[in-house]
């Protein structure tokens, strides 16, 4: 064990002990706890070497290691690793909130691919200013990162936070952050300094060769809960997407479709390709249109103009 992590373990023994005997109960023996806890020297020299800060993490590590999920592979020792030294203003002012909020979070992020996007929205942030702000900053900060998911809760959470909170997360004037929200809220695909005008506003999907997720060109359907469909691969998903970011939601039970899709002529539409378009489905306003074309594994979001 290094000198910095031993020192920590051995002035704060009374509090340690009984995770290591947790941790041992679980399986973890004394090498590997010791292996796992001084991976922790520089993330304890991040934090300043403040013990109120270090034992969440030292915490943190024992009860993953207990789970298995200590290893070179494993997200949330990455986040241990990697996030907490970045985000050590946030653990230091708020140790017992930060450390659990940031591993918990951190799950779908991950999948989501934007971890190192998020930890930087997080870090470029403001510290919350108590600490029942630290989850709900960390939800608006996802949402923001694209995980479109999130969307409704991250709104209603940033209606609890300080608007210079919110502001440093979502990179806009605080004395905007009132009408940035209800404006979002009514149009998901306006966002300060993005082209309000016709064109595409998302793009969904892609060939998987290239980093997507789909090997057929995807059709487009009207239903489902969120009213649009995408059909490809054998499997039906619902899309969510705003200004922001993308989500497939997998359906156990097939929808039906409502109708066929209507296609559109592209010379009409504001895109910047020239395809057969297979499919075009309003979404509830009709200003904005789910596009799917006959050589394309992407799906286009388009506003459309008025002659459209």
């Amino acid at each position: 064990m290094t000198a910095r992590v031993a020192a920590l373990v051995r002035e704060h023994a009374a509090v340690v002990d009984p995770w290591l005997r947790d941790a041992a109960g679980w399986g973890v023996d004394a090498a590997t706890a010791r292996a796992a806890l001084s991976d922790l020297e520089p993330v304890l020299a991040a934090l300043g070497d403040d013990p109120r800060a270090g034992l969440p993490v030292v915490r943190a590590t024992l009860g993953l290691a207990a789970r298995g999920r200590w290893h070179a592979a494993a997200v949330p020792r990455g986040v241990v690793l990697r996030v907490v030294p970045r985000l050590a203003a946030w653990v230091r002012a708020w140790p017992d909130d930060a450390v659990p909020a940031l591993l918990a979070s951190s799950r779908g992020v991950a999948r989501a691919g934007v971890l190192d996007a998020w930890a930087d929205r997080l870090a470029a942030a403001r510290v919350p200013a108590t600490a029942a702000d630290v989850r709900p900053s960390l939800l608006v900060a996802a949402w923001r990162c694209g995980l479109v998911r999130y969307r409704q809760a991250a709104l209603d959470a940033a209606l609890s936070l300080p608007h210079p909170e919110v502001a440093s997360l979502l990179d806009v004037p605080a004395a905007t952050v009132g009408d940035v929200l209800a404006r979002h809220r009514d149009d998901r695909w306006w966002w300060p300094d993005r082209p309000e005008g016709p064109g595409v506003v998302q793009r969904i999907g892609g060939f998987a060769g290239w980093g997507g997720p789909w090997v057929q060109v995807p059709r487009v359907a009207a239903g489902g809960p969120t009213g649009w469909l995408v059909l490809v691969d054998g499997t039906v998903a619902a899309v969510v997407a705003d200004v922001h970011g993308s989500a497939l939601v997998g359906l156990a039970d097939e929808p039906s479709p409502v109708g066929t899709p209507p296609t559109a002529d592209p010379r009409v539409l504001p895109v910047p390709w020239d395809d057969e378009v297979t499919g075009a489905v309003p979404a509830d306003d009709g200003d904005v249109l789910l596009v799917a074309r006959a050589h394309s594994c992407t799906l286009d979001v388009v506003r459309r103009g008025a002659a459209a």
